[in-house]
């Protein structure tokens, strides 16, 4: 675990297992905590390495507005830091918004792209959403504001029955504080109100992953195939009885499909 200096923010990142690296990007107010339950599945077979996003977790708070590609932009820094040349992406719902313009910005360097749970241009719908957000963590404390984010997040059945990791990945992360800071949580809004990459898509020969809980309600499986038809070599893949944090909730489905295509898309080809 260590911090780098990328531009004028130190970010945090951790690496762990061995063969073909794979870095993995969280979403909106998430630290690298949040990929534990699959990064235990890809972790056997993978060099996998994790970042906390600019705002987010044990990274630097932003001094000023940005985007999803200045995300991206920290996160090829990593990499570069690294010396890890070529790699696979997997990025979950703002971390999926971070992937594309991370491809858009590297396209030799990124083998692969998995987007999870996540969209390509901004629409009403989810601004809406996004924007009821940005005002609610203002006034609510952050245990009332991630309890009022449940149900976007997570399907009726596992709030009605949580499994108990996810329990205690969610304990751990309150002990830690739950948000770096209300403006840095917003600031994270903002880039994600602000992202729109669909019309530039088209430009990656990227082999391309794009999944979504079934029963995802914030970035519903209409997202994933616009993603899909706007990318030359996407493929969607639904995950049943999930929703928007299938990386909580339904981890291992979700592990074992990332682990098959990228076995079918290897560095060397």
């Amino acid at each position: 675990m260590a911090r780098v200096r990328i531009g004028e923010l130190e970010l945090f990142h951790t690496a762990d297992g061995a063969g073909e690296p794979v870095l993995l990007v969280m979403g909106l107010g998430g630290e690298h905590g949040a990929w534990d339950l699959v990064r235990r599945e890809l972790v056997r077979r993978h060099r996998l390495v994790l970042l906390d996003n600019r705002d987010a977790g044990a990274s630097d708070e932003a001094h000023a507005p940005y985007g999803t590609g200045d995300m991206a932009a920290d996160a090829l820094g990593v990499m570069d830091h690294l010396g890890i040349e070529r790699f696979h992406v997997v990025g979950a719902s703002m971390g999926g918004a971070i992937a594309q313009h991370l491809a858009l910005l590297a396209p030799t360097r990124v083998a692969t792209l998995t987007l999870v749970a996540t969209w390509g241009r901004t629409d009403a719908f989810l601004a809406t959403i996004l924007a009821s957000w940005r005002l609610m963590v203002e006034h609510l404390s952050p245990e009332q504001f991630l309890a009022a984010l449940a149900p976007w997040a997570f399907t009726y059945r596992f709030l009605e029955t949580p499994a108990p990791e996810v329990v205690a990945l969610q304990t751990a992360a309150r002990e830690r504080g739950l948000l770096k800071s209300v403006a840095a949580y917003q600031r994270q809004v903002d880039a994600c109100l602000a992202h729109d990459t669909l019309a530039l898509l088209a430009l990656l020969r990227t082999p391309s992953l794009v999944l979504v809980g079934e029963d995802d309600i914030l970035t519903p499986p209409r997202y994933a195939r616009t993603l899909a038809a706007a990318l030359p070599r996407g493929e969607v893949v639904l995950l049943p009885a999930s929703g928007h944090a299938c990386f909580l909730e339904t981890p291992k489905p979700l592990a074992q499909r990332v682990l098959h295509f990228l076995a079918r898309h290897p560095l060397g080809a």
